[in-house]
């Protein structure tokens, strides 16, 4: 997780300065190969997370995320026709493909439950959960600078689970567990100008904390800003 999240960060500097200098071709990138980064926000959701020997369970709350990825478009003339199997169509009209490391903040749980012998006693239960995530993502336009993506991928995720007794703190418990899980992704982006788009998308890793009390589907719905080279 700490590589992938340190790649993030070094991606995003390398995004900065490439704008600056007008793109990737300097670097020895083929001249049709963008780099972006981008910033998101929204509602995360821990489904299943909410067992049913427990009350006041709030299984939603606020993330964030932040992301690079490399993007290969067919050609940089949008005008210029390809022949495909449905026919010819404009170089602009092309899906594309890509690649995107990330890291996600997917906010926590809480819930009240008992402990001691025979539940005598409340006890208040926490997750939080994050996660670093390498994934594929696929472009295909649907209008002149609007776009569907659709992303698999697998993230690496960490668990952190509490359970505090107030009544008798011997019986406090913490657990960490983390592993790694399918994440699927789906979204639209919109392009605002050559350099900067807006993205909103959904995105769900399966089965975190698998086997555990604290096992559950994490998602994260968000909007953010993508910026991009040329």
């Amino acid at each position: 997780m700490k590589i992938l999240l340190s790649c993030s960060v070094a991606g995003l500097a390398l995004l900065a300065n490439s704008v600056y200098a007008g793109g990737l071709e300097g670097y020895g990138a083929p001249s049709n190969v963008s780099l972006y980064g981008g910033l998101s926000a929204g509602l995360s959701s821990h489904d299943g997370a909410c067992a049913t020997d427990t009350t006041d369970c709030e299984d939603g709350d606020t993330g964030h995320k932040a992301f690079v990825g490399l993007r290969a478009d067919p050609n940089q003339n949008p005008s210029e026709l390809w022949a495909t199997p449905a026919g010819v169509m404009p170089a602009s009209s092309l899906p594309t493909m890509g690649v995107e490391l990330g890291y996600m903040e997917l906010g926590e749980n809480t819930a009240k439950g008992t402990a001691g012998r025979e539940g005598i006693y409340d006890s208040e239960l926490q997750s939080e959960l994050s996660a670093s995530y390498v994934a594929g993502v696929g472009y295909v336009p649907v209008a002149p600078r609007t776009e569907l993506l659709g992303k698999v991928g697998a993230a690496f995720w960490k668990q952190n689970g509490s359970k505090t007794v107030a009544e008798d703190s011997e019986l406090d418990t913490t657990s960490t567990n983390s592993g790694v899980s399918m994440l699927l992704g789906a979204g639209a982006q919109v392009k605002l100008n050559p350099n900067l788009s807006l993205r909103g998308e959904y995105e769900r890793v399966l089965g975190t904390a698998a086997d555990t009390d604290y096992e559950a589907d994490a998602s994260l719905l968000s909007v953010g800003a993508v910026f991009s080279t040329f």
